[in-house]
């Protein structure tokens, strides 16, 4: 299955890191906004709080879980396609 937000993710990769590693002590939440391609770094509970409650569970377990792995999670939240997409990742350092 081709998933175009991997590709997205690929292409900006390195700021995607970078915004993760200025808050990386905190062990933020990295969300990527389309269709502006703006990248933000929040602090995990206020991100998670936020989420609708259908939502919100599931994305603690991820979070709780990557952060016990040494990983980190990325949203990608497309409001043209009303999309919210999590993805988790090795920390890359």
């Amino acid at each position: 299955m081709n998933d175009p937000y991997l590709d997205l993710i690929d292409t900006s990769w390195d700021n995607i890191v970078m915004m993760y590693q200025y808050f990386g002590d905190k062990k933020p939440i990295i969300e990527y906004e389309l269709p502006s391609q703006k990248i933000y770094s929040c602090p995990a509970q206020e991100y998670i709080n936020a989420l609708s409650l259908r939502t919100r569970e599931n994305a603690r377990k991820q979070y709780e879980d990557a952060v016990k792995k040494h990983q980190f999670m990325v949203f990608i939240r497309d409001h043209k396609k009303k999309k919210l997409r999590s993805y988790i990742f090795d920390l890359p350092f």
